[in-house]
């Protein structure tokens, strides 16, 4: 156990235990060198290990620390230091500031879908990193996913992390551990084989179960006797959308073969894109030997006209009724069109008209718009904060909130023919065109990818070229890039106010400005 004050390698001196476990404890410390604060995690080897088994995990830490240190990801903590003192194992990572994800579970209980979706999108991709470089980190829970204050998810504790080979798959971590039961797949407990990247997305499974809600998923062991421990997670938060709880689902499949093949497939599946459906596993045992059924007899000749008959004096008399029905709500001169057959939509823009056929785009946005043009008034809970009369005016449109308002810093960028919003607590960027549509897009820019994204299109002295995200989608897109037209003004970034509906969402720039996106492809400036 350290104390404060105390000072390793003549450099990181103690301040403060963040956490304390079986296997050691997390230390806040100052790091003398580089005067920043850092993360110091101490691992302490099991008791009556004999020498030669000591040995060899100390030569495994060496090399799993020598890896961590090369991973980097936003969304993953960075390793920076690792070596022994006392007998003892010492990790130094980057203190992130924020507040665990177990602690925002404990405060607010169910926590918004949009957003959680949000955090494991972003984290799925940190795993699809981890596991490309052959790491596994095994221990995925609320209490090691740090959120930031910018609303960024950060995983830490890469305390039980395995190094994977897919052609050696046999286990081999610093310190032998379980993780914790609640979030931890059957095979860490070797009751079904060895681990491998699918035993994360049974963990990040389990940790958004938690999340959405509010309640601690049971064991694998409790699930192995009785599979009904598992309550459907609607069942305890209906506003779970099907497709969301039916990945969480598959995710947490006692059976490896059964759960998504990696991350990225799970990570498509969130995003609702189509994903390949669960493999059975093939040596599931067969409890009973097949049944054979024995082909249903074909019809009679007779039973055949009797049923020709009878749908012949249905058809006549649903027409008699359909005319009956068309002359007796006959005015001269005025047609009915919602009696004269199928429905007819009519969409009426509440923006200045298109200028020209060809500034529409024709691109698929990340999701799916309704064509419906109203939805029923809702039976919502009252709404209060900054949009609540907002909300009042256009609650038939934009249904119930899914979140409180919150800030969440945003980016701007004005075009010819529109201008584009980014959130950064959702990465996605909204593109608005002054016809009155818009669309939606991730924001695939990454930390290091080239500032401009356009080979044809370097920056100049006259219209600025967008950049980054912004410049991701409107070099990527082609009917964007033509929609929008060339940009007339710089990105710029502020703290921004947003709040999300089920039918759509509010957001107020820091000047005031606020923009309507409804569900059904169209905004408005109110």
């Amino acid at each position: 156990m350290l104390t404060t004050g105390q000072v390793l390698q003549n450099r990181y001196r103690i301040v403060s235990q963040l956490g304390q476990g079986g296997m050691g404890a997390v230390y806040r410390a100052w790091d003398e060198r580089l005067n920043i604060y850092v993360a110091v995690k101490e691992m302490v080897p099991q008791p009556g290990l004999d020498p030669e088994t000591l040995t060899r995990l100390r030569q495994q830490f060496h090399q799993e620390a020598t890896v961590l240190a090369r991973l980097a990801h936003p969304n993953l903590v960075r390793v920076s230091d690792f070596f022994e003192e006392g007998g003892n194992a010492y990790l130094v990572m980057d203190f992130v500031e924020g507040q665990s994800l177990a602690d925002l579970i404990r405060k607010q209980a169910a926590l918004p879908e949009g957003q959680v979706l949000a955090w494991a999108d972003q984290l799925l991709n940190a795993l699809a990193y981890c596991h490309s470089q052959g790491v596994i980190h095994r221990d995925i829970k609320p209490q090691n996913i740090i959120i930031r204050p910018d609303g960024q998810p950060v995983l830490v504790d890469f305390g039980l992390v395995k190094l994977w080979d897919p052609n050696d798959p046999r286990t081999r971590t610093v310190v032998r551990a379980m993780g914790t039961p609640e979030y931890a797949p059957p095979e860490q407990y070797g009751i079904s084989g060895h681990t491998d990247p699918r035993s994360d997305l049974y963990s990040l499974g389990a940790t958004l179960y938690h999340a959405l809600t509010g309640r601690v998923p049971p064991t694998a062991t409790d699930r192995i006797v009785n599979p009904a421990a598992l309550h459907p997670p609607r069942r305890l938060s209906p506003r779970i959308s099907p497709s969301t709880e039916a990945v969480i689902i598959r995710a947490m499949e006692l059976q490896p073969d059964a759960r998504f093949r990696n991350a990225a497939e799970m990570r498509t599946a969130l995003r609702g894109e189509p994903s390949p459906a669960p493999v059975t596993p093939s040596h599931t045992p067969s409890l009973a030997p097949p049944r054979v059924i024995p082909a249903p007899a074909a019809p009679s000749r007779t039973l055949f006209w009797v049923w020709l008959v009878i749908w012949i004096v249905v058809a006549v008399l649903i027409a008699l009724f359909g005319l009956f029905f068309i002359l007796r709500n006959f005015r001269p001169g005025i047609f009915f069109l919602e009696n004269a057959g199928p429905p007819v939509l009519i969409i009426a823009s509440t923006g200045p008209p298109s200028p020209t056929p060809t500034r529409r785009p024709t691109v698929t946005p990340i999701v799916a718009l309704s064509t419906a043009t109203a939805h029923p008034t809702p039976t919502c809970p009252p709404l209060s904060g900054p949009f609540a009369a907002l909300w009042q005016k256009y609650s038939d449109r934009l249904g119930c909130a899914t979140n409180s308002a919150h800030t969440s810093w945003m980016a701007q960028e004005h075009f010819e023919g529109g201008q584009m919003l980014w959130r950064e607590d959702n990465y996605q960027i909204a593109v608005l065109y002054r016809t009155g549509s818009w669309a939606l897009y991730r924001d695939v820019w990454n930390e290091g990818d080239p500032e401009y994204s356009c080979p044809d299109s370097a920056p100049t002295q006259g219209p600025p070229t967008p950049r980054r995200g912004f410049g991701k989608i409107w070099c990527t897109h082609s009917a964007v890039r033509q929609g929008l037209g060339w940009a007339t003004d710089y990105e710029r970034g502020f703290h921004g106010t947003v709040q999300d509906f089920d039918g759509g969402t509010i957001l107020r720039t820091d000047g005031g400005e606020i923009y309507i996106l409804f569900q059904d492809g169209n905004w408005i400036q109110p």
